[in-house]
């Protein structure tokens, strides 16, 4: 009976050992899980910081393109009337010219 007692414990002695290294590998893994986790969040936070400087840039520069595209517009259409008032005067003359030599 002692023997069996003795067997017994000893059973229960490895079993609480096996069960006691099943928890110690499986914590490690949960940490692992926990550190991967933790780093792959940070990352998330850097990424999305990244892509809102990016977009506010792009919205920074189709402002400025915009704007000179508009400059642009303007001067040009400044420009077509100055020609087209150089080409009445033109045609004023030409046409005073012909009814001249008539």
């Amino acid at each position: 009976m002692n023997m069996t007692l003795e067997l017994a414990e000893t059973i229960i002695g490895i079993s609480g050992g096996i069960i006691g290294l099943l928890l110690l590998i499986l914590g490690y893994f949960l940490k692992i899980i926990h550190n991967d986790t933790k780093k792959a969040i940070e990352e998330v936070g850097k990424n999305k910081g990244r892509i809102e400087l990016v977009e506010q840039q792009l919205n920074s520069d189709v402002k400025r393109l915009e704007q000179t595209t508009q400059l642009e517009l303007r001067t040009l259409a400044q420009t077509v009337n100055k020609l087209s008032a150089s080409v009445d005067q033109l045609v004023q003359i030409q046409l005073g010219l012909a009814n001249k030599s008539q």
